[in-house]
Protein backbone atom coordinates (compact mmCIF):
# COMPACT_ATOMS: atom_id res chain seq x y z
CA UNK A 1 0.00 0.00 0.00
CA UNK A 2 1.11 3.57 -0.57
CA UNK A 3 -0.15 4.94 2.75
CA UNK A 4 1.55 4.48 6.09
CA UNK A 5 -0.79 2.62 8.42
CA UNK A 6 -1.50 4.40 11.70
CA UNK A 7 -1.47 1.51 14.15
CA UNK A 8 -2.41 3.58 17.19
CA UNK A 9 -5.47 4.91 15.42
CA UNK A 10 -6.48 1.72 13.65
CA UNK A 11 -6.17 -0.93 16.36
CA UNK A 12 -8.98 0.38 18.62
CA UNK A 13 -11.30 0.48 15.59
CA UNK A 14 -10.28 -3.02 14.52
CA UNK A 15 -10.91 -4.34 18.02
CA UNK A 16 -14.36 -2.76 18.04
CA UNK A 17 -15.13 -4.46 14.71
CA UNK A 18 -14.11 -7.90 15.92
CA UNK A 19 -10.53 -8.13 14.62
CA UNK A 20 -7.91 -9.83 16.78
CA UNK A 21 -4.13 -9.93 16.74
CA UNK A 22 -2.41 -13.18 15.75
CA UNK A 23 -0.43 -14.20 18.83
CA UNK A 24 0.50 -10.61 19.64
CA UNK A 25 2.07 -9.98 16.22
CA UNK A 26 1.54 -7.01 13.90
CA UNK A 27 -1.13 -8.92 11.96
CA UNK A 28 -4.77 -8.37 12.87
CA UNK A 29 -7.48 -10.52 11.32
CA UNK A 30 -11.18 -11.32 11.35
CA UNK A 31 -12.36 -14.74 10.19
CA UNK A 32 -15.44 -15.42 8.07
CA UNK A 33 -18.58 -16.34 10.01
CA UNK A 34 -19.09 -19.23 7.58
CA UNK A 35 -17.41 -22.15 9.30
CA UNK A 36 -17.28 -24.10 6.03
CA UNK A 37 -14.80 -21.73 4.42
CA UNK A 38 -11.32 -20.75 5.50
CA UNK A 39 -11.34 -17.04 4.70
CA UNK A 40 -10.28 -14.06 6.77
CA UNK A 41 -9.50 -10.40 6.28
CA UNK A 42 -6.44 -8.83 7.79
CA UNK A 43 -4.15 -5.85 8.33
CA UNK A 44 -0.40 -6.39 8.43
CA UNK A 45 1.18 -3.38 10.10
CA UNK A 46 4.73 -4.69 9.63
CA UNK A 47 4.30 -5.09 5.85
CA UNK A 48 1.93 -2.12 5.65
CA UNK A 49 -0.72 -4.21 3.85
CA UNK A 50 -4.45 -4.90 3.85
CA UNK A 51 -5.41 -8.31 2.53
CA UNK A 52 -7.98 -11.05 2.19
CA UNK A 53 -6.71 -14.56 2.91
CA UNK A 54 -8.21 -17.12 0.54
CA UNK A 55 -7.25 -20.78 0.93
CA UNK A 56 -3.45 -20.43 0.89
CA UNK A 57 -2.63 -16.92 -0.28
CA UNK A 58 -3.26 -13.22 0.27
CA UNK A 59 -5.30 -11.11 -2.13
CA UNK A 60 -4.76 -7.35 -2.08
CA UNK A 61 -7.51 -5.98 -4.33
CA UNK A 62 -11.02 -7.41 -3.98
CA UNK A 63 -13.42 -4.56 -4.88
CA UNK A 64 -16.45 -6.86 -4.94
CA UNK A 65 -15.96 -7.99 -1.34
CA UNK A 66 -17.88 -5.66 1.06
CA UNK A 67 -15.77 -6.65 4.08
CA UNK A 68 -12.53 -6.02 2.20
CA UNK A 69 -13.79 -2.67 0.90
CA UNK A 70 -14.86 -1.66 4.41
CA UNK A 71 -11.43 -2.59 5.74
CA UNK A 72 -9.71 -0.61 2.99
CA UNK A 73 -11.79 2.44 3.85
CA UNK A 74 -10.83 2.20 7.53
CA UNK A 75 -7.17 1.95 6.57
CA UNK A 76 -7.38 4.93 4.22
CA UNK A 77 -8.99 6.92 7.02
CA UNK A 78 -5.98 6.20 9.24
CA UNK A 79 -3.65 7.83 6.73
CA UNK A 80 -2.90 11.51 7.15
CA UNK A 81 -4.96 13.42 4.60
CA UNK A 82 -2.87 16.19 3.04
CA UNK A 83 -4.19 19.66 2.54
CA UNK A 84 -6.98 19.74 5.13
CA UNK A 85 -6.80 22.78 7.42
CA UNK A 86 -7.75 22.95 11.06
CA UNK A 87 -10.59 25.34 10.30
CA UNK A 88 -13.24 25.38 7.65
CA UNK A 89 -14.44 28.94 7.45
CA UNK A 90 -17.32 29.63 5.05
CA UNK A 91 -16.74 31.55 1.85
CA UNK A 92 -17.37 35.21 2.47
CA UNK A 93 -20.74 36.73 1.67
CA UNK A 94 -20.12 38.37 -1.68
CA UNK A 95 -22.84 40.96 -1.11
CA UNK A 96 -20.36 42.73 1.19
CA UNK A 97 -18.29 45.51 -0.33
CA UNK A 98 -15.20 44.60 1.62
CA UNK A 99 -13.08 41.45 1.35
CA UNK A 100 -11.95 39.15 4.19
CA UNK A 101 -8.51 39.82 5.54
CA UNK A 102 -5.85 38.01 3.54
CA UNK A 103 -7.94 37.65 0.37
CA UNK A 104 -8.19 39.68 -2.80
CA UNK A 105 -11.16 41.25 -4.53
CA UNK A 106 -10.54 38.98 -7.53
CA UNK A 107 -10.77 35.86 -5.36
CA UNK A 108 -14.05 37.00 -3.83
CA UNK A 109 -15.71 38.40 -6.93
CA UNK A 110 -18.87 36.74 -8.21
CA UNK A 111 -18.06 34.62 -11.28
CA UNK A 112 -18.92 35.87 -14.76
CA UNK A 113 -21.07 33.58 -16.89
CA UNK A 114 -21.19 35.68 -20.04
CA UNK A 115 -20.77 33.60 -23.21
CA UNK A 116 -20.10 30.59 -21.04
CA UNK A 117 -21.28 27.08 -21.96
CA UNK A 118 -19.13 24.66 -20.00
CA UNK A 119 -22.00 22.52 -18.70
CA UNK A 120 -21.54 20.18 -21.66
CA UNK A 121 -18.07 19.35 -20.30
CA UNK A 122 -19.23 18.52 -16.78
CA UNK A 123 -18.90 14.76 -17.24
CA UNK A 124 -15.39 15.19 -18.59
CA UNK A 125 -14.54 17.34 -15.57
CA UNK A 126 -15.82 14.68 -13.15
CA UNK A 127 -14.22 11.80 -15.02
CA UNK A 128 -10.90 13.63 -15.01
CA UNK A 129 -10.94 13.66 -11.21
CA UNK A 130 -12.56 10.33 -10.30
CA UNK A 131 -12.47 8.10 -13.40
CA UNK A 132 -14.76 5.12 -12.85
CA UNK A 133 -15.30 5.71 -9.16
CA UNK A 134 -17.37 7.62 -6.59
CA UNK A 135 -17.67 11.40 -6.27
CA UNK A 136 -19.30 12.72 -3.08
CA UNK A 137 -20.73 16.25 -3.10
CA UNK A 138 -21.81 17.68 0.24
CA UNK A 139 -22.95 21.03 1.57
CA UNK A 140 -25.61 22.83 3.54
CA UNK A 141 -29.27 22.73 2.55
CA UNK A 142 -29.89 24.96 -0.47
CA UNK A 143 -26.26 25.01 -1.59
CA UNK A 144 -27.00 23.47 -4.98
CA UNK A 145 -26.19 19.78 -4.49
CA UNK A 146 -29.34 18.52 -6.21
CA UNK A 147 -29.01 21.09 -8.98
CA UNK A 148 -25.49 19.83 -9.59
CA UNK A 149 -26.72 16.23 -9.69
CA UNK A 150 -29.51 17.21 -12.11
CA UNK A 151 -26.99 18.94 -14.38
CA UNK A 152 -24.89 15.78 -14.45
CA UNK A 153 -27.94 13.63 -15.26
CA UNK A 154 -29.14 15.92 -18.05
CA UNK A 155 -25.73 16.11 -19.69
CA UNK A 156 -25.30 12.33 -19.51
CA UNK A 157 -28.71 11.74 -21.09
CA UNK A 158 -27.97 14.28 -23.82
CA UNK A 159 -24.75 12.41 -24.54
CA UNK A 160 -26.69 9.16 -25.00
CA UNK A 161 -25.61 7.64 -21.70
CA UNK A 162 -27.82 5.60 -19.37
CA UNK A 163 -28.56 7.14 -15.97
CA UNK A 164 -30.04 5.75 -12.76
CA UNK A 165 -31.26 8.45 -10.36
CA UNK A 166 -32.21 7.53 -6.77
CA UNK A 167 -33.96 10.39 -4.99
CA UNK A 168 -34.29 10.06 -1.20
CA UNK A 169 -35.60 13.53 -0.35
CA UNK A 170 -38.21 14.31 -3.03
CA UNK A 171 -35.71 16.87 -4.30
CA UNK A 172 -37.02 16.49 -7.84
CA UNK A 173 -40.39 17.89 -8.87
CA UNK A 174 -42.62 16.22 -11.45
CA UNK A 175 -41.34 18.76 -13.97
CA UNK A 176 -37.75 17.88 -13.11
CA UNK A 177 -38.45 14.18 -13.58
CA UNK A 178 -40.06 14.79 -16.97
CA UNK A 179 -36.95 16.64 -18.13
CA UNK A 180 -34.93 13.50 -17.36
CA UNK A 181 -36.60 11.51 -20.11
CA UNK A 182 -34.67 8.30 -20.62
CA UNK A 183 -33.38 8.28 -17.04
CA UNK A 184 -34.42 5.47 -14.68
CA UNK A 185 -35.75 7.32 -11.63
CA UNK A 186 -36.69 5.91 -8.23
CA UNK A 187 -37.73 7.52 -4.96
CA UNK A 188 -37.52 6.13 -1.45
CA UNK A 189 -36.67 7.73 1.92
CA UNK A 190 -36.17 4.33 3.63
CA UNK A 191 -32.53 3.41 4.28
CA UNK A 192 -33.19 -0.35 4.10
CA UNK A 193 -34.79 0.06 0.69
CA UNK A 194 -31.86 2.19 -0.45
CA UNK A 195 -29.51 -0.54 0.73
CA UNK A 196 -31.38 -3.18 -1.28
CA UNK A 197 -31.50 -1.01 -4.40
CA UNK A 198 -27.78 -0.26 -4.24
CA UNK A 199 -27.00 -3.97 -4.05
CA UNK A 200 -28.90 -4.53 -7.33
CA UNK A 201 -28.05 -1.47 -9.38
CA UNK A 202 -28.70 -1.75 -13.12
CA UNK A 203 -25.92 -1.68 -15.71
CA UNK A 204 -25.88 2.02 -16.62
CA UNK A 205 -23.20 4.64 -17.18
CA UNK A 206 -24.02 7.04 -14.34
CA UNK A 207 -25.59 6.40 -10.93
CA UNK A 208 -26.80 9.33 -8.82
CA UNK A 209 -27.82 9.01 -5.16
CA UNK A 210 -29.45 12.24 -3.91
CA UNK A 211 -28.85 12.10 -1.00
CA UNK A 212 -27.22 9.36 1.05
CA UNK A 213 -27.29 10.95 4.52
CA UNK A 214 -30.84 12.32 4.73
CA UNK A 215 -32.64 8.96 5.30
CA UNK A 216 -30.43 8.26 8.31
CA UNK A 217 -30.46 11.82 9.65
CA UNK A 218 -34.26 11.90 9.77
CA UNK A 219 -34.36 8.91 12.11
CA UNK A 220 -31.04 9.40 13.92
CA UNK A 221 -32.44 11.16 17.00
CA UNK A 222 -34.75 8.21 17.76
CA UNK A 223 -32.04 5.58 17.39
CA UNK A 224 -30.27 3.84 20.25
CA UNK A 225 -26.48 3.94 20.33
CA UNK A 226 -26.34 0.46 18.80
CA UNK A 227 -28.80 1.42 16.07
CA UNK A 228 -26.74 4.52 15.28
CA UNK A 229 -23.64 2.39 14.97
CA UNK A 230 -25.46 -0.07 12.73
CA UNK A 231 -26.76 2.77 10.56
CA UNK A 232 -23.26 4.19 10.08
CA UNK A 233 -21.91 0.75 9.21
CA UNK A 234 -24.73 0.37 6.68
CA UNK A 235 -23.66 3.67 5.10
CA UNK A 236 -20.12 2.33 4.84
CA UNK A 237 -21.45 -0.85 3.21
CA UNK A 238 -23.54 1.17 0.75
CA UNK A 239 -20.53 3.23 -0.25
CA UNK A 240 -18.55 0.00 -0.65
CA UNK A 241 -21.23 -1.40 -2.95
CA UNK A 242 -21.23 1.81 -5.00
CA UNK A 243 -17.45 1.71 -5.34
CA UNK A 244 -17.58 -1.93 -6.42
CA UNK A 245 -20.36 -1.16 -8.92
CA UNK A 246 -18.33 1.67 -10.49
CA UNK A 247 -15.37 -0.66 -10.91
CA UNK A 248 -17.34 -3.56 -12.38
CA UNK A 249 -19.45 -1.43 -14.72
CA UNK A 250 -16.85 1.18 -15.73
CA UNK A 251 -19.31 3.81 -14.52
CA UNK A 252 -19.31 6.90 -12.34
CA UNK A 253 -21.31 7.42 -9.14
CA UNK A 254 -22.39 10.84 -7.85
CA UNK A 255 -23.49 10.87 -4.21
CA UNK A 256 -24.83 13.99 -2.49
CA UNK A 257 -24.71 14.33 1.28
CA UNK A 258 -25.20 16.72 4.21
CA UNK A 259 -22.53 17.91 6.63
CA UNK A 260 -22.30 16.26 10.01
CA UNK A 261 -24.08 18.02 12.86
CA UNK A 262 -22.42 21.00 14.53
CA UNK A 263 -23.83 19.83 17.87
CA UNK A 264 -21.21 19.04 20.51
CA UNK A 265 -18.28 19.94 18.25
CA UNK A 266 -15.21 21.81 19.42
CA UNK A 267 -14.62 25.36 18.10
CA UNK A 268 -12.79 25.22 14.79
CA UNK A 269 -13.88 21.64 14.08
CA UNK A 270 -13.98 20.89 10.34
CA UNK A 271 -17.48 19.71 9.48
CA UNK A 272 -17.19 16.69 7.26
CA UNK A 273 -19.82 14.80 5.28
CA UNK A 274 -22.29 12.90 7.45
CA UNK A 275 -21.47 9.23 7.74
CA UNK A 276 -18.25 8.92 9.71
CA UNK A 277 -15.82 6.55 7.91
CA UNK A 278 -18.04 6.23 4.83
CA UNK A 279 -16.49 9.41 3.44
CA UNK A 280 -13.25 7.58 2.70
CA UNK A 281 -14.95 5.38 0.07
CA UNK A 282 -15.33 8.34 -2.26
CA UNK A 283 -12.32 9.02 -4.47
CA UNK A 284 -13.12 12.74 -4.37
CA UNK A 285 -15.23 14.84 -2.00
CA UNK A 286 -16.40 18.25 -3.21
CA UNK A 287 -18.18 20.88 -1.16
CA UNK A 288 -20.87 23.29 -2.34
CA UNK A 289 -21.08 26.73 -0.71
CA UNK A 290 -23.26 29.75 -1.46
CA UNK A 291 -21.14 32.69 -2.59
CA UNK A 292 -23.81 35.20 -3.54
CA UNK A 293 -27.61 35.06 -3.33
CA UNK A 294 -29.86 37.52 -5.15
CA UNK A 295 -33.60 37.44 -5.94
CA UNK A 296 -32.84 36.46 -9.55
CA UNK A 297 -29.99 34.00 -9.03
CA UNK A 298 -27.70 32.18 -6.63
CA UNK A 299 -23.96 31.80 -7.19
CA UNK A 300 -22.33 28.72 -5.73
CA UNK A 301 -18.74 27.64 -5.47
CA UNK A 302 -17.78 23.98 -5.78
CA UNK A 303 -14.41 23.31 -4.17
CA UNK A 304 -12.27 20.32 -3.24
CA UNK A 305 -12.77 19.13 0.31
CA UNK A 306 -10.73 15.93 0.09
CA UNK A 307 -8.95 15.31 -3.19
CA UNK A 308 -6.18 13.12 -4.52
CA UNK A 309 -5.46 15.67 -7.26
CA UNK A 310 -5.64 19.18 -5.77
CA UNK A 311 -5.38 20.90 -2.41
CA UNK A 312 -8.17 21.47 0.08
CA UNK A 313 -10.58 24.28 -0.99
CA UNK A 314 -9.18 24.44 -4.52
CA UNK A 315 -11.96 25.72 -6.77
CA UNK A 316 -13.44 23.02 -8.99
CA UNK A 317 -16.18 25.14 -10.61
CA UNK A 318 -18.57 28.05 -10.12
CA UNK A 319 -22.28 27.34 -10.52
CA UNK A 320 -25.09 29.82 -11.15
CA UNK A 321 -28.71 28.83 -10.51
CA UNK A 322 -31.44 31.01 -12.02
CA UNK A 323 -34.78 30.77 -13.80
CA UNK A 324 -32.76 29.95 -16.92
CA UNK A 325 -31.42 26.79 -15.31
CA UNK A 326 -27.93 25.84 -14.13
CA UNK A 327 -24.74 27.26 -15.60
CA UNK A 328 -21.26 26.11 -14.68
CA UNK A 329 -17.89 27.72 -15.20
CA UNK A 330 -14.67 25.82 -14.56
Amino acid sequence: MEVKLNKNKLVPILEMMGYNTINGTDVWKKASENLDEYVFWGVDFKKNEVFKWVEDHREYDVPTDPTFVELKMLVESSAEQGGEPNTDEPIADQSREDCPEGSTSEENASPSYENNDTTTHLLDLIHGYVGNDVLEVFGDTGSGKSKFAMAVAKEAIAAGKKVFYLDTERNLTETDIKTLKGCEYKYTPIIDEIDRIVQKLPKVDVVIIDSIGFPVLTAYARMSMKQKGDALLKLIAIFGDLKGWAYLNSGVVIVTNQPESEFNKEPGHVLRPFGDKSQFAAKEIWKTEIVDRKPAYTNIRISAFRSRSVGHRTKIADMKISSNGVELKT
